[in-house]
């Protein structure tokens, strides 16, 4: 009995990864089969990878559900991502919540987040030094050129959001 039940966890989970793998939008980050925009796990790997990019800036957002200017800010951040996308703004937020990728799911529900949002936990939290929340990577050329901390204003971000799209390669 107990191996039947292990066998089905296996197939189900790697059905599951299977299905999330064949959903991801580049663009919009991992969706669900109802066109969800999911916050998935993120290893430090991962992260590495995203950092990496070299075409145009990217925004790496650390946020967590439960954080005051995490909540004010992700309004502005999705403003900005749907203004700006096609211009080749890359916003992508990490949830450092302790709950999970679940602890942040609903509020990216809520807002209607279309950019991609991953759970990297303590181990983002750990290996980035991250210490107080928002705090906004400005990545440029694979390397972290700028940090942001604290929320901030529609202005200030979309000032910075211009200055950054002014250096994309055509």
């Amino acid at each position: 009995m107990y191996k039947r039940m292990t066998v089905g966890v296996v197939v189900a989970l790697m059905c599951m990864t299977m299905l999330v793998g064949c959903s991801q939008d580049e663009a919009t980050g991992p969706v669900s089969p109802d066109n969800k925009n999911l916050v998935l796990p993120i290893d430090i790997a991962g992260i590495e990878e995203l950092i990496k990019i070299r075409d145009c800036p990217l925004m790496l957002v650390a946020m967590a559900s439960w954080c005051g200017p995490c909540r004010e800010e992700l309004p502005i951040l999705q403003r900005m991502y749907e203004k700006y996308k096609d211009k080749g703004l890359k916003i992508v937020g990490i949830s450092l919540d302790v709950g999970g990728p679940s602890a942040m799911q609903p509020l990216v529900d809520q807002i209607g987040v279309n950019f991609p949002v991953y759970w990297g936990g303590e181990a983002v939290t750990v290996q980035y030094r991250i210490s107080a929340i928002p705090l906004t990577y400005i990545v440029k050329n694979g390397e972290i050129v700028e940090k942001i901390l604290g929320g901030r204003g529609e202005q200030f971000i979309e000032d910075k959001i211009r200055s950054l799209l002014g250096e994309c390669e055509e």
